[in-house]
């Protein structure tokens, strides 16, 4: 396959987790054949600029045959290498300005198919951004769209699962190795998305979830999709590292409005602020002329909630008169509500569960529940 004769050398440079494609792109126009990337040793390593520490690595990479068991262990775990000259290699990617040199790639797909949108936001999300988070995964899925994402808690999970349950095809972008299931209670979903789409990494099998890594693999999150779409995000959030490298190559970059005194939501308002598209409509986002049989008509909950409030034999008493109570004194506590509904706050607690899971109303923040309304 073109472009094999690569996996060696950039094998080697890529174990260093520093170096990308810009590296090789001054090997190449030395005129230099990929064969002498190894055979010229450290000297011409040292005058491409690599440093010291990592010239020794690769070194002792060399020395002790970590190259080949690296491909032998790709090979039985069906993983794809998959070097930045390889026409294989997402296109996408390669306008980043520092694309990886390779990718691991493990599932069903080398690429993704049709349109690409990044779906990212916070691990600490709302039950409100997990809502929407899986209906961008199935409208995705409805309109022939491939989603990206981290792998992660939270938004990243729930957009792989919306799209999965559709039939869609989606990708994770992992900071770990493919090998690695993180965080564990994913298993299940890494599996399902290999079954149609892949897991991507530019790290070696095996490497674990250092915190460093995963800022670093947003950019590829980003570069292959042609827009990104952050659902909730927090001041400090790598949604918002994916973003600015979106924007920073030419990309769309979408923000979903959320409440002004959540903090989950402080860094996703700000990129509405700053220029990002909000999306206030999944028709408009996704070029819909009508919205599909049985999804939802807007991303506010409204319809959800006028559908339980309309359908009272299907609500229990309990929960009737926690949905009056929201109607009428806004966002609430537990415990407010169970002093004004003379309830316990495990009966409390029972219903508001039951009427999150349902969408009909959302944690606002420090343990307040509001009606979507």
């Amino acid at each position: 396959m073109p472009g094999d004769n690569l996996v060696r050398p950039l094998l080697l440079l890529n174990n260093c987790q520093y170096y990308d494609a810009r590296l090789w792109e001054r090997f190449e126009d030395a005129g230099l054949e990929p064969d002498a990337f190894i055979e010229g040793g450290p000297s011409l390593w040292e005058t491409m600029g690599i440093n010291e520490r990592n010239r020794g690595q690769m070194c002792d990479d060399l020395a002790s045959g970590w190259i080949d068991r690296e491909i032998e262990a790709c090979e039985r775990l069906g993983v794809k290498l998959v070097t930045c000259r390889n026409p294989l290699y997402p296109p996408s990617l390669l306008e980043m300005k520092d694309a990886p040199l390779l990718l691991y790639v493990r599932g069903a797909r080398l690429s993704l198919p049709g349109n690409v949108i990044a779906v990212v936001g916070t691990r600490r999300c709302s039950s409100y951004g997990i809502k929407i988070a899986r209906e961008i995964g199935k409208r995705a899925a409805d309109c022939g769209w491939s989603v990206v994402s981290g792998g992660a808690k939270g938004i990243d999970g729930a957009v792989h699962a919306g799209c999965i349950d559709e039939g869609g095809i989606t990708a994770a972008v992992l900071g770990t190795g493919v090998d690695v299931v993180f965080p564990r209670e994913h298993r299940s979903l890494f599996g399902a998305i290999m079954e149609t789409g892949a897991l991507y990494s530019e790290y070696r099998l095996g490497c674990g979830g250092n915190g460093w890594r995963f800022p670093r693999r947003n950019r590829i999150i980003a570069g292959l999709s042609s827009g990104t779409v952050v659902v909730e995000a927090p001041r400090r959030s790598g949604a918002l590292i994916t973003a600015r490298h979106a924007a920073e190559a030419g990309r769309d970059v979408w923000a979903v409005p959320g409440r002004i005194d959540d903090e989950r939501c402080w860094g996703s308002n700000c990129l509405i602020f700053d220029g990002a598209m909000p999306l206030v409509d999944f028709g408009i986002f996704f070029g819909e002329t009508e919205p599909k049989k049985g999804a939802a008509q807007d991303i506010s909950g409204a319809d959800d909630a006028r559908e339980v409030k309309n359908h009272a034999g299907n609500v229990t008493e309990a929960e009737k008169i926690l949905i009056a109570l929201l109607t009428n004194q806004g966002d609430r506590t537990i415990d407010n509500l169970a002093d004004e509904a003379k309830m316990s706050a495990a009966e409390v607690f029972k219903a508001i569960s039951m009427l999150s899971l349902r969408g009909v109303i959302f944690s606002s923040g420090s343990g307040r529940y509001s009606l979507a309304d």
